[in-house]
């Protein structure tokens, strides 16, 4: 595995479970013990991150951006298949882990357990594939089966996530979660099944309209949830949020070039990196969660990443 060191804060430690990782915990063997959420003193229900043992990714041409908190896993250089499919994988299961916990903090009170008790289970589900990814030494003409099935777990993921979408739309489910945080979820997931059947036809290419469209309105969707989660009286950041927001969804309706799509790129990630950085240190005065912040950044490198590779 290659590894980009480009700045970077923390690793994965910071969320992996030390114990575990100590034991060597094997995935396969007990997956009840090395994914099972830790519960503290008093507590009969954990919705926080879960604790996955370490590792590096066993499969060539993967290599680890340290931008963020955690490492952003992508294609190398000189990646052949294995190594473009793999890297999708590890980056958009982790993602998909990450959606199941946001949602199921975001669904409190009895009431919603059971909708919270779904999406916790679905972020046990993605953390098997995201270490079956990680763990497994693939090539490019042994990737069927983890493609396959990390699919098959994707689509009644999307359809959970439009059903919680429509239920909250309606009235009926009451939770903390936006509307268009459920779309905007469900979106990623959508187009994350979609490049799973290409991969798995033989196929890691990607086309720069494509890419466009899609990330576009992933990274202005982002900079509005930033601004709604802002501290009122932030009212620069929140402006300024808003600002580039519109400038992203403009974007989207016109056809840019690569060059400066790739700028845009930038600047949302030194904004995004900026403002976890505020966050972290209370420099930034929200309601977003540091784990938040990370996430939404390392989907803006991932944006970066493809806006290079595109065709």
């Amino acid at each position: 595995m290659e590894k980009r060191a480009l700045q970077g804060k923390l690793g994965r430690r910071q969320f992996a479970g030390t114990a575990a990782a100590a034991a060597g915990v094997s995935l396969i063997a007990t997956p009840v013990l090395a994914l099972e959420p830790s519960k503290g003193q008093g507590s009969c229900e954990s919705i926080g991150p879960l604790s996955l043992p370490e590792g590096a990714a066993f499969t060539p041409g993967v290599f680890v951006d340290q931008r963020a908190r955690k490492p952003i896993y992508l294609p190398g250089m000189n990646a052949g298949l294995a190594g473009y499919a793999v890297s999708e994988v590890l980056f958009w299961t982790d993602i998909m882990m990450e959606h199941a916990m946001f949602m199921s903090l975001l669904m409190p009170g009895d009431h919603l357990r059971g909708p919270r008790s779904e999406a916790r289970q679905f972020q046990i589900v993605f953390a098997r594939h995201f270490l079956s990814a990680r763990d497994g030494g693939y090539r490019d003409d042994g990737l069927s089966w983890l493609l396959s099935s990390t699919r098959a777990s994707v689509l009644p993921f999307i359809e959970y996530k439009r059903r919680m979408q429509r239920a909250q739309e309606a009235g009926t489910l009451r939770s903390l979660v936006w509307p268009l945080f459920f779309d905007h979820i469900a979106r990623e997931a959508e187009r994350f099944a979609a490049r799973l059947e290409l991969l798995a036809n033989g196929s890691a290419a990607l086309q720069r309209d494509e890419v466009s469209a899609f990330w576009t309105t992933i990274m202005a969707d982002h900079l509005e949830f930033v601004a709604h989660l802002l501290d009122p009286q932030e009212r620069a950041l929140v402006a300024d949020a808003n600002a580039r927001a519109e400038q992203l969804y403009q974007a989207h309706t016109q056809r840019v070039g690569s060059g400066q799509l790739a700028s845009m790129a930038d600047e949302v990630i030194d904004f995004k990196t900026a403002a976890e950085q505020g966050i972290e240190t209370g420099q930034i005065k929200s309601i977003i969660d540091p784990s938040l912040a990370d996430h939404i950044l390392r989907e803006a490198v991932r944006f970066s990443d493809e806006i290079q590779r595109a065709q």
